[in-house]
């Protein structure tokens, strides 16, 4: 009983495992990264941004017709519940004890975060590779906060779409565009363009361009030989990129271009061997995001010294057991209920979940404006 629950879960039939491989991948650089373990794992985030231009790609310009509200209410639901909770618990475990300068730009970048703009706030505050990143708890919220900011792009995009017979010149058009900004801004070496939406477009359109090339038919053992040259280079990326390929630089596109290249084949040999077993990561990968950097920042605080070796895995080892716990309690009672009642009753749910964000960012953002004034 038990183990089929747990197989429907982590090994779903219904969805391609060998994309929730590749996210399971993504995530585990990012944490490896973020615990000083993976000098190139920020190239996770980079395929988390083509998985997710791909599948919101579907759901907005792909099936029809569009249902906007049922896009915005199913991107609340999966997104809003578990953000507002691990902000709340963290501010409330964080914010009475740390100096009160510390204070006021936690609970700044937590209230930014809340309402999706804090690739905003970074981008004036931090670089994402200074040493004084480890100080701020919601700082990788930056990369939830683009994905929120190209899901609005894609919602205009969709609304247009009746109107036009030019969807695909429109897509390209936004790719050119992005790209071109991405490439001056390594021209010229601004460095804050890593948290600018208009610089990582081009990755969530490159996604979403799948949708709209012809499918190459590949022979099983071209298709095997893609997928595993794919992953190959995924990991050397992660283990032997420096910081300086970060986006916006052009040697992203590769890791890019290789998501694309293994989302585009069937799912074959080489990716239910390389791919499934690491699916489950790849299923509560949200969760695992949202905690594992404040849990690497409360305990540099906590323990006042750089977290590292065995420490650092013990650190990871509750992240996983918290992340579990936010997936099964929290993700997955908030997708079900969604997707079980009327559509009054979830539009209802959607707009009380922003007002408790927006709520909950109002009063970090009076924490803030009190502890720097004091």
């Amino acid at each position: 009983m038990w183990r089929q629950i747990l197989h429907n879960e982590f090994f779903p039939t219904d969805r391609r495992r060998d994309i929730d491989g590749l996210r399971g991948l993504a995530i585990v650089f990012v944490v490896l990264f973020h615990a000083g373990w993976l000098d190139g794992g920020f190239i996770g985030v980079d395929i988390f941004i083509v998985i997710s231009g791909y599948f919101i790609g579907r759901s907005a310009l792909i099936q029809q017709p569009f249902q906007p509200m049922r896009f915005i209410s199913r991107r609340l639901y999966r997104l809003l519940p578990a953000l507002f909770c691990m902000v709340a618990a963290i501010s409330a475990g964080m914010l009475w004890w740390v100096l009160q300068s510390d204070r006021a730009d936690i609970a700044l970048n937590g209230a930014y975060a809340l309402v999706y703009l804090s690739n905003i706030w970074a981008a004036g505050h931090v670089g994402y590779f200074e040493g004084q990143s480890i100080a701020y708890p919601f700082l990788h919220t930056w990369s939830l906060s683009l994905e929120m900011q190209f899901y609005l792009v894609i919602f205009l995009i969709a609304l247009v779409l009746p109107y036009t017979h030019h969807r695909n010149r429109g897509l390209v058009a936004i790719f050119l565009l992005s790209l071109g900004c991405s490439l001056y801004s390594n021209h010229t070496g601004h460095s804050q363009a890593y948290y600018n939406i208009l610089d990582r477009l081009w990755e969530f359109s490159l996604g979403t361009l799948i949708w709209i090339m012809p499918r190459p038919r590949f022979s099983r053992a071209v298709s095997n030989i893609i997928c595993g040259l794919g992953v190959a280079f995924l990991f050397y990326a992660a283990f032997f990129y420096p910081l300086s390929f970060a986006c916006p630089s052009y040697m992203i596109a590769l890791p890019c271009l290789a998501v694309m290249a293994i989302i585009m084949c069937p799912q074959h040999d080489v990716a239910r061997m390389l791919l499934v077993p690491v699916s489950p990561m790849g299923v509560i990968s949200y969760s695992i995001y949202l905690w594992h950097w404040p849990a690497i920042v409360m305990a540099n605080y906590l323990l006042m010294f750089q977290v590292h070796g065995l420490v650092m895995g013990g650190v990871l080892a509750l992240v996983m057991v918290i992340s579990l716990l936010s997936y099964v309690g929290i993700e997955r009672v908030f997708l079900d209920y969604e997707g079980r009642v009327t559509p009054s009753v979830r539009n209802c749910g959607a707009l009380a979940l922003v007002g408790l964000c927006a709520g909950l960012a109002g009063v970090l953002s009076y924490v803030s404006f009190v502890s720097r004034v004091h």
